[in-house]
This record gives C-alpha cells, sequence and structure tokens, in this order.
C-alpha cells in the first residue's frame, strides 16, 4: 500500500502531490501501483494485461479486479462476443490546465461547509484542495462530492447527442435526437479578471438548454434550465425551467421541483401518437425526466435516466461517504467514433456495449451518497459514484431505491480535448489550453426493469461559444424566436 500511495507527477494540478491522494507517474503499469481497493484493500496482483493488449470477450475475466464489482455482475450488458476492447495508457496525464490550479490556490480556505451540507465562501477552483482532505476526516465524502460538483469542466459543454432506450436484450426503442448545452456562468477559472464570472451571469450559476431533432413528434421541443447560486446553500432552491413545444405556440414554466441535474425531456413509445405534451414533477436521479411525449411506434416505456445522468451533482440533497479508491479500466479517452460521426457503430446484443474501445487504466476515488428526503420505491435514494481521481470526471454510477434494490448500473464515456486537432479554442485567448474531458457517452443497465439506455455524443466539445452569441442561449425570449 505504501508503494501504492507514493507520490504522483507535478504534472497533476488536480491532486496533491504526496499523501492518500497522490497519482501515480504517467505510464506506470508497475504492479504495486494496482490499488484493489483502499483503506480496506491491499496492493493487488500484477497487471493481467498490458498497454495496447486486445481483450476479448474469451479474456475478459481479467477485467474483473479492476471494474466495480457492481457492473462485472452485470457484464453481459456490456461485454460482448466479438469485443476488440483495447488497453490504453495507464494513468496518462490528463490534468486541468494551469489557471484552474491557480484559482484553487488564490480562493483556498475560502470555501466553508454549512450544517445543511452546503457550502459558503465558494468562488473558483476546486472548493477544498485534496491536501486538506484528511481520509479519516468524517466529511471527506461531503468535500469531495463538492470538488465533484464544482470540477474543471473548461466552460461547459456543447453536444450534438442521440439517446436510445432499449426494451429487454432484443426491443429497441426509436432513438431521440437534439441539441444540448450547459454554459457555465460562476466559477469560471478563465475569468479571473470579470470576478470568475460569464457575461450577464447575475446570480446564476450555470444555464443549460437544448432541442429535439428527432423524432418527428419531438421535433422542436426546446428549454432553457437555470440554477442560481443559491442552490449551494439551499436544498430546497429549485431550478427555473421554461418549455416550448410547436403545439403550445408559447413558452411554459415546468415543475423543476424534483429536478438533480441536467433537464432533458424524457419521451415514452405508446401505440398511439401523442397530442400533446404531458408535465410532471420528475423521477428524482442526476438527470430527471419532467416530461414525456408519446409517439408512434411499438412498445411502451418510461426511463429513469435521459442521458445526461452523473454529470451534474448537488451535494448537500446527499449525505456523502468516502468509500476509498480503486483502480479502473474506464474508456475516459475513448477512440471509437459513435453519433453523430458514425451512426451505425455496433453495441453488442443489448445496445449498451462500449467494450470495442480503448479504455484506460485510472486511479478513482469511490463516493457513496444517501439522499436525505423522502421518494418512492422506485426512485434513487442510494448512489454510489466512482469518479477519476485526476480529473474528478465520472467514470461509473450505481443506484439503489429505498428498499435496497439496484436500479441500475451505468459506465460514462470521455474524449480527450488534446487529442483532437479540430477543437475550437477560446475567443478571448486562443492560446489558452482546454486540457478537459468531454463527456461523449453514457451507457446503463436497467436492474429493476431489464433493458436500459444509451447516449451517444461524439463531437462534444467544452469551450463556451463567443460572449456575443450568448444572448441567444441566455434567454428564454429565445425559444419562441428561433421559430
Amino acid at each position: 500500500m505504501a508503494a501504492a500511495l507514493a507520490a504522483g507527477p507535478k504534472s497533476a494540478p488536480a491532486t496533491s502531490q504526496s499523501g492518500p491522494w497522490a497519482l501515480p507517474p504517467p505510464g506506470s503499469c508497475a504492479p504495486t501501483l494496482g490499488l484493489r481497493g483502499w483503506p480496506l484493500g491491499q496492493d493487488a496482483p500484477p497487471l493481467p494485461f498490458h498497454t495496447g493488449e486486445v481483450i476479448d470477450l474469451g479474456k475478459a475475466e481479467v477485467l474483473k479486479n479492476y471494474l466495480p464489482p457492481a457492473l462485472w455482475d452485470e457484464r453481459d450488458h456490456f461485454f460482448y462476443e466479438g469485443q476488440r476492447l483495447e488497453i490504453g495508457p495507464c494513468f496518462r496525464d490528463y490534468g486541468p490546465p494551469a489557471f484552474f490550479q491557480e484559482a484553487t490556490e488564490k480562493e483556498r480556505g475560502k470555501t466553508r461547509l454549512q450544517e445543511n451540507g452546503g457550502i459558503s465562501g465558494y468562488r473558483a477552483g476546486l472548493p477544498f484542495p485534496p491536501d486538506t482532505i484528511a481520509p479519516d476526516d468524517p466529511q471527506a465524502g461531503l468535500k469531495w462530492a463538492w470538488n465533484v460538483a464544482l470540477r474543471y469542466q473548461a466552460g461547459g459543454f456543447r453536444a450534438k447527442f442521440r439517446v436510445s432506450d432499449m426494451v429487454g436484450r432484443t426491443g429497441r426503442a426509436e432513438p431521440f435526437e437534439g441539441q444540448l448545452f450547459l454554459l457555465q456562468l460562476a466559477g469560471r477559472s478563465d475569468r479571473e479578471a470579470a470576478d470568475y464570472k460569464g457575461p450577464d451571469a447575475g446570480t446564476q450559476a450555470w444555464v443549460s438548454g437544448g432541442v429535439m431533432t428527432e423524432p418527428f413528434a419531438a421535433r422542436e421541443y426546446a428549454w432553457r434550465q437555470y440554477r442560481d447560486i443559491a442552490t449551494l446553500t439551499e436544498p430546497d432552491r429549485s431550478d427555473d425551467l421554461h418549455a416550448f413545444l410547436p403545439e403550445w405556440r408559447r413558452v411554459r414554466r415546468i415543475n423543476s421541483n424534483q429536478i438533480e441535474g441536467i433537464f432533458m425531456p424524457s419521451f415514452s413509445v405508446g401505440v398511439q401518437p401523442a397530442t400533446q405534451l404531458s408535465v410532471g414533477t420528475g423521477t428524482g436521479g442526476g438527470s430527471v425526466a419532467g416530461a414525456a411525449i408519446g409517439v408512434g411506434g411499438g412498445g411502451s416505456i418510461t426511463p429513469k435516466r435521459t442521458g445526461f445522468e452523473g454529470l451534474v451533482l448537488r451535494p448537500l440533497l446527499y449525505d456523502f461517504k468516502l468509500l476509498g479508491l480503486q483502480d479502473v479500466l474506464t474508456p475516459i479517452n475513448a477512440a471509437t467514433p459513435s453519433y453523430p460521426e458514425a451512426k451505425d457503430r455496433n453495441f453488442g446484443p443489448w445496445g449498451l456495449s462500449f467494450a470495442s474501445d480503448r479504455w484506460d487504466l485510472r486511479r478513482a476515488l469511490v463516493l457513496e451518497g444517501r439522499f436525505k428526503g423522502t421518494r418512492g420505491a422506485d426512485q434513487t435514494a442510494r448512489l454510489v459514484l466512482y469518479v477519476d481521481l485526476e480529473t474528478l470526471m465520472p467514470l461509473y454510477y450505481l443506484s439503489y431505491d429505498k428498499r435496497g434494490e439496484a436500479i441500475d448500473v451505468g459506465m460514462f464515456v470521455g474524449r480527450w480535448s488534446e487529442d483532437r486537432a479540430d477543437y475550437p479554442k477560446w475567443s478571448d485567448d486562443p492560446a489558452r489550453p482546454a486540457r478537459v474531458i468531454d463527456s461523449v457517452g453514457e451507457s446503463f443497465a436497467n436492474l429493476s426493469e431489464g433493458g436500459g439506455w444509451r447516449r451517444e455524443s461524439w463531437t462534444t466539445v467544452s469551450i463556451p461559444p463567443s460572449d456575443a452569441s450568448l444572448p441567444a442561449l441566455l434567454s428564454v425570449d429565445s425559444l419562441t424566436k428561433r421559430r
């Protein structure tokens, strides 16, 4: 264990350079650096794979100790005959740019935990520098959860996406396509001169929105979601959510009482075309289904997740506990294109597999969150989140209902900006590095009902548009003007 906790490289700004949160040096696949678990685990045996090796289904057993146990138990959903899983680099440096580290240092010690689990005094960077978090601190889990929520994400993201819901092993629903963005307005470490805020930020932490393009019955449904900075301190503070549907001919406010993450409408598939949009309160979880449109086709599904689950976290809604560290294999920097660049990629018989891709060896922080409020039997009461220790990007997600029964298990797919020659530049400083992992996919197996869902968004980028183009993104009026 002592060897596994040796000092990490100086080029990794997301963690301390020594102590329990240290990162192994990039490229180090030495056996003593393979953590099976911490603090209750021990050094793992020599790695049963090497960089560049291709793992087919017959050799998948070697992956067992490098995946969350719950995902390994459901491996039939995620691995398949004919897969070609390429082992990528060990602990490659994906650390955020220097200006994010500088913001963390400048604001060090100013963020304070409140009794209700919220925080005050936060401005930019990581609210709790890793070297200030002791492993035995009873608040360590909550502090890390806040670091995850406020991790470096450049300026948000912009994505063209496709979400496909699966009904059992063979049933497949019609995919839904659209565009979605999240624009970070507060905590912008790239805007120190502007008090770390985006233009016209006001009291908003971020604004998100999107528009559906396919299928025909969902086309032109558009929305805006506004999250106030007050949500850092007030657990009962709801987002401001507005939506536009052509049949309405106007923008309407939507009840966002139970929305925790990024809103995106979920669409049910029924035997009769729907004539109206039905608006509800949502289902809880990281990305809440707050509306449903019935469309023609066979079958009927109500997906629990809507495509961007787990990317946004509200830590004050949960009692968080630090479970430890585990070295895992994960497609944090995938190499195989998907939608919209590759529309016919093979995702295995369940439609949920990203196994034919490049998977890196990463050190993961494992957190458990127990919801403080009250929810129905089929809604998330407990979650387990695996995040990359260096970037704090989500890697794996598990959820359970209040009976302790598993709801779903999911994985995230990323893509490193610095490997993309065509990656956009910052409009105000083209020489400023991006150094961000974009979320370009997710795959969740629904354990309580069977089937699952998959999101593809291969061309996602996290550099925000120019300030001149922001009014259309910030304004609710733009939802009708686009018509």
